[in-house]
């Protein structure tokens, strides 16, 4: 059994969507013939909202032996800005919390001491040291500062490592510099990006355009290592009784660069459309008052609607993975002049076996991941949404009239088992 050390900030119980992708590589390195050891920090401190990102958590090291994988929680300490954070959120100290950030930033670039939790690296440089038997290593980002770990952890010594990126970051099309000191630490980003990766066997990331576009960038070989479902998490919901109403559901986080506005107009016109069928609608948003300017944003967009929408605080994984099997429709947003950014979410999309609807399309990864899902519905403007709106609605007041089922051979190959053979491979070649 080779061991393979995982260095990952997010990692359950943290209960952000980012820690499921390092807990499936935990969970299946296994069966493959790897021994996974995950190196995190402590997230005793339940995440309810993003100024909870920056509490401290943990007072000691906490080791857990699973039966699949071992892990390490690390005691986290924020610095000045982040018990400013912590204390007052972002309304007080503004200015003087972005000049501690941009502190941060720059130092990342000089030392570890500049980076909050730069005690994964210490614990990390020691337990390599001390288990010789180690073969490789995988570091997950973001945070991107973590890849400074793989830079000096190569040097001394000399072990091969994967650059996991979970998002783009100095190639990404929607990270705009904002003024004269954005654009210093930009370009010493942008160096920083290529010094550390250039030291990494290859990288991995969630999509083809991803792989190739920062594989190109730091001059890797880029391998796409998808998201996933756990198939053991999504199995226990999918014989679930769908709700009395018919009901739609968007799920997580919702960015400015998703035109949501579109949907929702196509979604207002369908219900004007329906007289007294109205009060059997619901469009639902669980846990979109986690930030409360995006759920600003859809209740002004629907003024006037407010008997057919629903938005919920955070809600735990299992409610939610509940409600959306109980939907009859699931709804995914593309981001408007981007490519490559498919969300986590679908892949619960696809293990769930529900009707989706891509609203507006990405003409990308989005469109090409449902085109052969069976129950993917595409629309590219209103009036296709307000059409395939319609047609899914019909279905509903008429139970039996069409019957689809989702392509099983094709769904498999998103379960995070699956990805983790993908992994495998590119370990047994390095």
């Amino acid at each position: 059994m080779k061991k393979v050390v995982i260095i990952t900030y997010f990692f359950p119980p943290c209960n952000l969507t980012a820690s499921q992708r390092s807990l499936g590589w935990a969970r299946y390195l296994k069966k493959e013939g790897f021994q996974p050891i995950i190196i995190t920090r402590n997230w005793e401190h339940h995440i309810n909202g993003p100024d909870d990102m920056h509490h401290d958590s943990g007072k000691e090291l906490v080791h857990e032996i699973n039966p699949d994988y071992e892990v390490y929680y690390l005691p986290f300490r924020g610095n000045l800005r982040d018990r400013l954070y912590s204390k007052y959120g972002k309304n007080k100290y503004n200015f003087f919390r972005k000049m501690l950030s941009f502190i941060e930033l720059f130092g990342h670039s000089f030392t570890n001491k500049a980076i909050p939790f730069s005690n994964i690296y210490d614990f990390t440089a020691q337990y390599i040291e001390q288990h010789k038997d180690i073969k490789a290593f995988i570091i997950s980002g973001n945070p991107f500062e973590i890849f400074r770990f793989g830079y000096l952890l190569n040097k001394k010594f000399s072990l091969p490592w994967i650059a996991d990126y979970r998002d783009d970051w100095n190639t990404s099309e929607v990270n705009y510099s904002r003024g004269f000191l954005d654009g210093i630490l930009k370009k010493m980003q942008q160096q920083d990006e290529k010094k550390w990766v250039k030291t990494a066997h290859c990288i991995t990331s969630i999509s083809p355009y991803y792989a190739q576009k920062i594989g190109k960038y730091v001059q890797k070989e880029g391998h796409v290592l998808l998201n996933g479902f756990f198939e053991e998490d999504v199995n226990q919901y999918t014989n679930e009784e769908l709700f009395g109403k018919f009901t739609i559901v968007y799920n997580g986080m919702l960015y400015p660069s998703q035109q949501i506005e579109v949907f929702l107009e196509a979604f207002k016109q369908f219900i004007n459309a329906q007289g007294a069928n109205r009060n059997k609608i619901i469009l639902r948003f669980p846990g979109i008052l986690f930030l409360k300017e995006v759920a600003a944003r859809v209740s002004q967009l629907m003024k006037g609607y407010e008997d057919v929408l629903e938005m919920t605080e955070r809600i735990s994984r299992d409610e939610i993975l509940k409600i959306q099997a109980k939907s009859h429709l699931l709804l995914m947003v593309a981001h408007k002049g981007t490519k490559g950014i498919p969300s986590s979410k679908i892949y619960e999309y696809l293990g769930l076996r529900r009707p989706v609807m891509i609203c507006p399309s990405d003409n990308d990864i989005l469109e090409q991941t449902f085109s052969a899902y069976n129950l993917g519905y595409i629309a590219h403007n209103e009036k296709e949404a307000v059409a395939q709106l319609t047609q899914l609605f019909n279905a509903y007041l008429h139970p039996g009239d069409i019957t689809i089922k989702a392509n099983e051979q094709y769904v498999n190959q998103f379960s995070r088992k699956h990805q983790t053979t993908v992994l495998a491979d590119i370990l047994r070649n390095m």
